[in-house]
């Protein structure tokens, strides 16, 4: 069909029209202060529900994750997750600038046949590996532990055990599964271990407690405030035999 003269006058008339409109709507856009587009972006709520909340940087790596038991992450090292082959519960993690889970925030609760446990903690992990300081809380049928404790661990990189850790979840089979959680076990020790708890600060049942462990984990210093509010310092072989004690008598 050939075009009239008419029909080239409208349709430039047209193709006219829209560019000048895109150009001013684009022109609006680019003028608008910055504040004002990060506040189009934002919003107020009175209530949210939710089963997983991910609060990520500008490049996408987690910062922040809040999930119920259904859909609680699992380990992450340099932005990629790898299954827990253990972990249960929801909660809290937290993630370092490289990806990395850096600590997290647990808590739970089980009744069976008539028995009842309960836990909590906030937990802060050391560079590349597992917890270095910990505020905990468990319970078994009204005995009761809380307080703070401290933890060395060892240079190396947890990664490969993240690795297996994976593998781990997948398996088939129970057999399968502890032997890969013994391969974990041996990785560990071979290059020093899964670390050690060098002080406890808090409450053990009945006595209010301070203990100080060598590298090894073991107990070798006391401070002891019993039940009965009696006050005793213990000093302990490596054996935990009591080389010596002092009490306020």
């Amino acid at each position: 069909m050939t075009m009239t003269p008419r029909d080239w006058l409208l349709t430039t008339w047209l193709v006219a029209v829209t560019v000048l409109s895109g150009w001013a709507a684009w022109d609006r856009i680019t003028a608008r202060p910055a504040d004002k587009i990060e506040a189009a972006a934002t919003g107020e709520f009175e209530e949210l529900t939710v089963q997983r909340l991910n609060v990520v940087e500008p490049n996408g790596l987690n910062r922040l994750v809040i999930a119920n038991s259904a859909r609680f992450p699992g380990l992450f090292m340099e932005g990629t997750e790898y299954r827990h082959h253990s972990r249960k519960g929801g909660g809290m993690l937290f993630f370092n600038d490289e990806g990395d889970e850096s600590g997290g925030m647990t808590f739970g609760s089980a009744k069976q046949d008539g028995a009842h446990s309960a836990s909590a903690g906030l937990f802060f992990d050391q560079y590349k590996q597992d917890q270095t300081v910990g505020m905990v809380y468990n319970e078994q049928d009204g005995r009761r532990v809380a307080g703070l404790r401290v933890w060395d661990r060892p240079d190396y990189s947890i990664g490969p055990l993240m690795e297996m850790s994976d593998r781990a979840a997948g398996a088939e089979s129970d057999a399968e599964r502890e032997a890969i959680r013994k391969e974990m076990m041996d990785y560990a020790m071979a290059r020093g271990g899964a670390g050690a708890e060098r002080l406890f600060a808090g409450k053990t049942l009945e006595d209010a407690v301070v203990r100080l462990a060598d590298p090894e984990g073991r107990p070798r210093l006391q401070l002891t405030v019993d039940a009965k509010g009696e006050p005793r310092v213990d000093f302990l072989a490596a054996d935990g035999t009591v080389l010596r004690s002092i009490t306020a008598q």
